[in-house]
């Protein structure tokens, strides 16, 4: 019987999207799959017809609201499953986000949803927050300009105090330049859901594997695949940190990790 290169390897899945009909779904394939934890965000925002329009024509984006708190409620007594707080910075952080962000394990933003560049002072608002709770923020970057790599890094480079995750290995797929945009911001993770294994062994051989995380953008993509990935991109002995050691270190809480 073969077995896979993670099996004994404690799995975290540092970024998968849910919600309160989904959750069954994805513990039922986190068991099967050996994943032991997850930190969630909430699913549904837009379509993925229109996410896929706004990424690739670095489209203007929309105000909308991802439903944090169905979420909340929907992992309440699953210790094996924590949220990422889906921001929305059409307006700065107020005091019901702060009170949602008390619950959450991080802090998401999702610049081909909403539009707003990472350099806009609402984004910093909930920065802010980020560094008051100690708390990781995860951004999908897209494009070459406010919403880019580059600009994240530059947000980072702003605010060393806090850990920041580039989510989706880059731009996607086949970005090599993403790697070297955060290079020089030590406060920038690579999350690999939707990379190239070549683009991922990039990654590693240039950040090193203590600052790669494995992420599988659950539902959208199933874990196997990626973690089949990582298990070609990464070296054996790198391999307990990038799927679960790099992401419980950034992430204290007091769920999604906890099992």
């Amino acid at each position: 019987m073969s077995s896979d290169a993670w099996d004994g390897i404690e799995v975290v899945d540092a970024h998968a999207h849910a919600n309160r009909a989904l959750v069954p779904r994805l513990l039922a394939t986190m068991a099967a799959e050996n994943v032991s934890a997850a930190f969630l965000v909430a699913g549904g925002v837009v379509s993925p017809m229109e996410l896929s329009h706004t990424i690739v024509t670095e489209g203007p984006g929309r105000d909308v609201d991802a439903d944090n708190a169905e979420l909340l409620e929907a992992i309440e007594g699953e210790p094996s499953l924590a949220a990422f707080c889906f921001v929305n910075p059409h307006r700065a952080a107020g005091e019901a986000d702060r009170k949602l962000v008390e619950e959450c394990a991080g802090i998401k933003f999702a610049p081909g949803v909403h539009g707003i560049g990472h350099l806009d002072p609402r984004v910093q608002s909930y920065v802010d927050l980020a560094a008051e709770r100690g708390l990781p923020v995860y951004s999908h970057c897209i494009g070459n300009g406010a919403l880019s790599v580059e600009s994240y890094a530059r947000l980072a480079g702003r605010n060393p105090e806090v850990t920041f995750i580039l989510g989706h290995a880059g731009r996607g797929n086949f970005d090599l330049d993403a790697a070297q945009e955060i290079r020089g911001a030590e406060n920038v993770l690579f999350e690999t859901s939707g990379g190239f294994d070549f683009v991922i062994k990039n990654a590693v051989e240039t950040l090193g594997a203590e600052r790669v995380v494995f992420g599988s953008e659950f539902p959208i993509q199933h874990p196997r695949v990626e973690l089949t990935k990582l298990a070609l991109a990464v070296a054996e002995a790198d391999l307990p940190a990038v799927l679960g050691g790099n992401i419980r270190r950034v992430t204290r809480t007091r769920k999604g990790g906890s099992t």
